[in-house]
């Protein structure tokens, strides 16, 4: 099948059959195209194709075989990315099939590529008092100070993905006393409301009064920035930055910060302080919108590998009674009474 045929194809499948068809959000379309730009990177430096040159014939077990492992010797990702990339093109190709029968051998060839193994990883969680240094960084002096801190704190107090949190509006915010909450809209666009603490909501309170002064625009977004004069939802590349700028600022003052932080160790920070404060796996499930318990799983395990590891610490200052024994001989002769 010839560039133009492939391209057509490209072009339908992202600006029709995803959003239309699938009704998957903005930032999945996205991530699938940007697995597509990935897959022509690598054809281009492995296969020296240029763009018009690409066609399905390029796509086969072999090449998508070798496309796993470029992306993770080469392009440095991890398994669950490349695992992504992968998944994203298997997607794209199955579309193919269904709209050109000629395809489908592709389809199932491509589909016979096993993922790489994903290494279990213990959440990568602050420490209390790097949240709590976090959230006191920005101070509330000034604007963008108050804005910030909000960011930090409402990042970790609803345990929130990143762009759970930029896609807010102010009507997704409850602030009243004892029953504050917030709704996200998470991955596949499925949504879930999470309480917040009360002093959260007064600090959501104070932010509205500065940021979105009345009359309230309801479907304008909560977090944005302000260029040429007109307000554009905030990027996660403006929350990246901001946060290690913080981090830099605090390390100083609390060692336990690391030099650099992302959004996701405040969600990591706040399933690990639910768990140990003895709510059920279920729950925080539910609160972190995991579709599968065995995800949730990860901070119990981490958890008791923080145990482990402080008995561990702990037995290393703690004596040892037990008698040295010189060797195998001296060991069978005391348990024979015979020394």
């Amino acid at each position: 099948m010839k560039s133009d045929e492939f391209f057509a194809l490209v072009r339908s499948w992202l600006t029709s059959y995803l959003p239309r068809s699938r009704r998957l959000s903005p930032h999945t379309i996205r991530s699938y195209k940007t697995a597509l730009n990935t897959l022509l990177a690598f054809l281009g430096e492995t296969r020296s194709l240029k763009l018009e040159q690409v066609g399905f014939d390029a796509i086969t077990y072999s090449s998508m075989s070798e496309f796993i492992s470029w992306l993770m010797d080469v392009r440095h990702l991890g398994a669950s990315s490349a695992n992504q990339r992968l998944a994203a093109v298997k997607s794209f190709l199955s579309y193919c099939a269904g709209e050109e029968p000629a395809l489908v051998a592709i389809w199932l060839d491509v589909k016979r590529v096993r993922p790489a193994r994903a290494p279990e990883h213990v959440p990568n969680a602050l420490s209390m008092p790097a949240v709590e240094a976090m959230i006191r960084a920005p101070g509330q002096q000034t604007r963008h100070g108050l804005r910030d801190t909000l960011l930090i704190l409402l990042m970790f107090d609803a345990a929130a993905r990143i762009q759970e949190v930029l896609d807010l509006h102010p009507a997704d915010i409850v602030t009243t006393p004892g029953g504050g909450a917030v709704t996200l809209t998470g991955k596949g666009r499925k949504t879930r409301t999470v309480p917040i603490m009360d002093k959260t909501g007064r600090h959501v309170e104070q932010y509205l009064k500065m940021f979105h002064p009345n009359p309230i625009d309801t479907d304008a977004w909560f977090f944005y920035t302000v260029w040429a004069g007109e307000q554009h939802q905030m990027s996660q590349d403006n929350v990246a930055y901001m946060l290690n700028k913080y981090a830099a600022i605090v390390q100083g003052q609390c060692p336990k910060v690391p030099e650099h932080v992302n959004a996701h160790q405040l969600r990591h920070a706040r399933a690990m302080q639910m768990l140990r404060a003895g709510v059920p796996l279920p729950h925080i499930k539910e609160f972190l919108g995991h579709s599968n318990i065995s995800t949730t799983e990860i901070y119990a395990s981490a958890d008791n590998q923080m145990v482990r590891e402080a008995i561990q610490k702990a037995a290393s200052r703690t004596p040892d009674p037990a008698p040295i024994w010189k060797g195998p001989d001296e060991l069978i002769l005391r348990l024979a009474g015979l020394k």
